[in-house]
């Protein structure tokens, strides 16, 4: 029997906030249904595009299914508990890409069972899986914070030529983390990954 997995990016609908900070989880999942061709399509009942395939990595086989919400960031826990329920699949079965403003561009960090650290949309998980932690998230730096109160403006702000370049280069990390998330223990894959960072 293949593996499943659920990887759900977390961001914002809508062409206003395509290429945001915020929506660096969408561009990452992009990447990796490319890749292995897995191509979503709208569905209402889950409050997501949603695709699934069975895909080989590694020479090991893996049903995987991907989901964007069409909820808004802050709602994000809304489409994730009908996604679970729907494909039958624990906490433990769900990989959560999303952006961290807390880590700069150019990090990333791999978690299992951690606090959601101020990001709304992974608060909006943990409440509606009833406080439950135990999933894997794959933070993706779009820092330096600025703080303050113009943080909620720099998060929703496209990213310049210069880091597109440099977001080109972690999105190629992100999907090799994904791929060792999948294939290998979750720990494993924080001592292989959760030490890198890309400079330029």
């Amino acid at each position: 029997m293949p593996i499943k997995k659920l990887i759900i990016a977390l961001g914002n609908p809508g062409n206003e906030y395509e290429n945001t900070r915020h929506n660096v989880g969408f561009a990452v999942l992009d990447a990796f249904g490319e890749k292995y061709k897995i191509l979503g399509k709208e569905e209402k009942k889950l409050l997501s595009w949603c695709g699934k395939e069975k895909i080989e990595i590694e020479k090991e086989n893996h049903e995987i299914i991907l989901a964007w919400p069409t909820t808004f960031m802050n709602h994000s826990g809304d489409a994730v508990i009908k996604l679970l329920n729907w494909f039958k699949l624990e906490s433990s079965d769900l990989i959560v890409v999303h952006d961290d403003v807390a880590l700069n561009l150019g990090k990333i960090r791999i978690n299992f069972n951690s606090g959601a650290g101020g990001h709304h949309g992974i608060e909006s998980i943990i409440r509606m899986l009833g406080g439950n932690q135990e999933f894997t998230r794959l933070r993706i730096g779009i820092g330096p914070d600025p703080g303050g109160d113009i943080r909620a403006d720099y998060v929703l702000r496209k990213f310049s030529k210069e880091e597109e370049s440099l977001l080109g280069k972690v999105t190629e990390l992100s999907i090799s983390a994904l791929e060792a998330i999948i294939t290998k223990d979750v720990g494993e894959a924080m001592n292989k990954f959760n030490g890198i960072e890309i400079l330029s």
